[in-house]
């Protein structure tokens, strides 16, 4: 499968705006995305569970922001089970109150709307953030965010909460030619300078979803993204690729069976289509077969209760899962 060079070009459409359970009004999809402060301290409280967090003490460093990252991926699922519950004509882009609604109700969400709450987050606790475009499947298929200037002047941070793989921390970008060797649960990655962008890499050793093996280098490393990491651009940018992730079934992966990635106390546990994807004590990643939707129902009861069950049971129907 290729990876298509990433280059700029602007969009600007108009999408629908509406919830899972409405029946929807056509409006502007770009109403100002902002969390008060007050908002966020109540999202890192609330809904994260941080200990000692307060307004008065919060401040954009790095440990904060290392502990923001590792207590959203322990709570805040990476899902498409809500994209696969609608049915064709309801499919839209996520507005920034519906971002907002799941990710203060802990259901997460895919890519886009979980980076781009990460991005608004964290402005609003004082961080220099700005979107970057990546490259995995197609061209422009991933939205990144980038922490500046929080290790010194200059410096970029990679903040990654929305791609299904472990990180638990801000990856520093500002090596000269390949970034060491990280360990994030299962998963060992680091990442290569490119003249125009940064080419993360994973070893394929141990993860949980299939490998492209076109996309193997040389020395046996899956080129998972290609980051725009130099480029910063505006919301707007993803629009088209972001809207075809959640209505454009073919050649979909997030549309063609439901999934949910968490990981409970850093360890993997996920659902993708009728496996069960857990991490055991030692980081070998393991897979079980679901047979019925019985089984199924009770897994995600059991791992991701906040998800309704009437929601899973759509998503089965609308992606014919079990036939």
């Amino acid at each position: 499968m290729v990876i298509y060079q990433c280059r700029i070009q602007w969009v600007w459409i108009v999408t629908y705006c509406q919830s899972p359970y409405s029946s929807g009004k056509q409006c502007s999809h770009w109403s100002k995305m902002s969390l008060s402060r007050h908002e966020a301290v109540e999202f890192l409280s609330g809904t994260l569970g941080m200990p000692t967090v307060s307004s008065e003490d919060l401040k954009p460093t790095l440990p904060l922001l290392n502990g923001i990252i590792k207590h959203f991926q322990q709570i805040i699922p990476y899902q498409s089970v809500v994209a696969c519950s609608l049915d064709d004509e309801r499919r839209h882009l996520p507005s920034w109150s519906e971002i907002q609604q799941s990710l203060f109700a802990k259901y997460g969400g895919l890519c886009y709307s979980l980076n781009v709450f990460m991005k608004v987050l964290l402005e609003s606790l004082g961080y220099e953030v700005v979107y970057v475009s990546a490259c995995g499947f197609r061209f422009n298929d991933h939205v990144t965010v980038i922490v500046l200037n929080l290790r010194g002047a200059g410096s970029k941070d990679l903040v990654e909460v929305g791609c299904g793989y472990p990180t638990f921390q801000a990856f520093p970008l500002d090596f000269d030619d390949e970034s060491p060797v990280y360990i994030s649960g299962f998963l060992r990655h680091k990442f290569v300078k490119r003249e125009n962008s940064i080419i993360w890499y994973h070893e394929p050793r141990q993860t949980p979803w299939s490998i492209v093996t076109s996309q193997l280098s040389p020395d046996g490393w899956f080129k998972f993204i290609d980051i725009e990491a130099f480029t910063p651009c505006d919301i707007r940018y993803f629009e088209s690729s972001m809207t075809a992730h959640y209505t454009v079934k073919e050649d979909n992966i997030f549309l063609v069976a439901p999934r949910a990635v968490l990981y409970e106390n850093c360890k993997l546990v996920a659902i993708k289509g009728t496996q069960l994807i857990t991490e055991t004590e030692d980081r070998k990643v393991d897979k079980k077969e679901i047979e019925t939707l019985e089984e199924l129902l009770h897994l995600y009861k059991k791992y991701f209760p906040q998800l309704p069950q009437e929601v899973i049971r759509d998503a089965v129907k609308h992606t014919g899962l079990f036939g």
